[in-house]
C-alpha cells in the first residue's frame, strides 16, 4: 500500500523539479544568446566587449551604493511588472501602464506641493494613496467603454497612455508650472513628503520595501484568495467561469483598476522618493519596461522581483559602461531587445503549435 501512495507523489516531486530545471536552462541559454549578440554588436562598433561587459557590472554591482542605485532602479519596475503581471494574468490587456504610471505620479505630486503642514506619517501615505488612486482612475474610461461597447482595451489603453503623458505635461506647462524652475515642472514637494532613504549617499528609499510587499501581497491575492482564484479563472477561461456563476465583469473591474493602482504607486514612489517634483517626461518608458519584464516573469508576481533586478542592474550599468568604455546604452537596449524576443518565442510558439494542431484535428 505504501509503494501504491508514494509513487504518484514521487513522480509529481520529479515532474516538478524536471519542469523547473528545463525551464532555468531555457532562460540561461536566452540570456546567454543575448550577451553574445549584445558582444556582437559592441565589437562592431569598435570596443572591447570584455571591457564594456565588466564596466557593466561593476557600474551595477561594483559596490554597496552602486547596489543600492540598482534596487532603487528597480523599484518602479517591480511595480509595473507586477501591475503588468496582475492584468496579464487575468487575462486582462492593460498597455496603458505608461499612462496611468504618470497620472499616479502627478497625483502624488500634487498632494505633496499643495498641501502643508502636515507630519511626515500622514502627508507620505497621503501621497501614494493618492499615486494608486491617480492609476487606477485613469484606467475607468478604459473600464467603461469596454463593457457598455466591448471596445477593446488593446486600443483604449494605448489611447490613454498618450491622453495621460500629454495632460500631465500640459498642467505642469501652465496651471501647475513652477515659476522659478527652467523647465517645465510642478513647485518643489514638501519635505514631509519625501521618502525616507534606506542608505545614505543613495537614492535608495522605503519605496523599494514597499514594492517587495506589494509584490508579495499580489502573489497572495491572485493564489490564496478566493477573489483571486475567481479572477485566474476568469483569465483561463471566461466562459466556463462564467457559466460556474464566478462575476466576470467584477473580476474584469478590478484586475483593471488594481493594475493602475499598482502602477500608479510606482509613479507616486519615483516622484516622492527620487525627483522631489513632477518633472515632464520623467519616465524613460518604465511602464513599457513593466510589460516586458511581466512576459519574463511569465506572469508571476514574485517572478517580476528577479526579472526587475536583472532589468535595473542592466539600466543602472549601462550608464557606468557608457562613460567608462563608451559604448552606447543601445548596446544594452540589444541586450534586452534579444532576451524579449526569444522569451517571446518560447512563450507563443508552443501556443501557436497547439492552436495550429487543434485547428488540422
Amino acid at each position: 500500500m505504501q509503494k501504491t501512495t508514494r509513487k504518484p507523489v514521487n513522480s509529481f516531486f520529479k515532474k516538478i523539479f524536471v519542469e523547473a530545471g528545463t525551464q532555468v536552462a531555457n532562460y540561461a541559454i536566452i540570456f546567454l544568446i543575448s550577451i553574445l549578440i549584445g558582444a556582437l554588436v559592441i565589437f562592431l562598433s569598435g570596443k572591447d566587449p570584455i571591457a564594456a561587459y565588466k564596466a557593466l557590472w561593476i557600474g551595477a554591482f561594483g559596490n554597496g551604493l552602486k547596489f543600492a542605485d540598482t534596487l532603487d532602479r528597480s523599484t518602479v519596475m517591480i511595480l509595473a511588472g507586477v501591475a503588468g503581471a496582475l492584468a496579464f494574468r487575468t487575462n486582462v490587456t492593460n498597455l496603458g501602464l505608461e499612462g496611468q504610471l504618470y497620472m499616479g505620479a502627478f497625483a502624488a505630486a500634487w498632494v505633496g506641493f499643495s498641501i502643508h503642514g502636515l507630519p511626515s506619517y500622514v502627508h507620505i501615505p497621503l501621497c501614494l494613496i493618492a499615486g494608486c488612486l491617480g492609476g487606477a482612475i485613469w484606467t475607468l474610461p478604459v473600464i467603461y467603454l469596454k463593457l457598455r461597447w466591448n471596445i477593446t482595451e488593446l486600443v483604449t489603453t494605448l489611447m490613454m497612455n498618450y491622453i495621460g503623458i500629454r495632460f500631465t505635461e500640459y498642467l505642469i506647462a501652465f496651471p501647475f508650472k513652477d515659476p522659478t524652475a527652467t523647465l517645465a515642472g510642478s513647485p518643489v514637494l514638501d519635505a514631509s513628503a519625501r521618502l525616507p532613504k534606506l542608505m545614505q549617499g543613495s537614492t535608495l528609499n522605503i519605496g523599494f520595501i514597499i514594492a517587495i510587499a506589494v509584490a508579495i501581497f499580489v502573489y497572495w491575492f491572485l493564489f490564496k484568495s478566493k477573489t483571486g482564484y475567481e479572477m485566474r479563472m476568469v483569465g483561463l477561461n471566461k466562459d466556463f467561469a462564467a457559466a460556474s456563476g464566478i462575476p466576470v465583469n467584477r473580476s474584469y473591474i478590478l484586475a483593471m483598476t488594481m493594475s493602475g493602482a499598482i502602477v500608479g504607486l510606482g509613479g507616486a514612489i519615483m516622484i516622492t522618493g527620487f525627483f522631489g517634483r513632477f518633472l515632464g517626461s520623467f519616465s524613460s518608458g518604465y511602464g513599457w519596461d513593466g510589460m516586458m519584464i511581466a512576459l519574463l516573469a511569465q506572469n508571476h508576481p514574485l517572478g517580476v522581483l528577479p526579472a526587475s533586478l536583472f532589468y535595473g542592474a542592466l539600466a543602472n550599468g549601462a550608464l557606468a559602461m557608457q562613460s567608462a568604455t563608451g559604448v552606447p546604452q543601445t548596446a544594452v537596449v540589444m541586450v534586452k531587445g534579444s532576451i524579449m524576443f526569444f522569451v517571446t518565442v518560447t512563450v507563443f510558439v508552443p501556443y501557436i503549435r497547439r492552436r495550429l494542431e487543434k485547428w488540422v484535428a
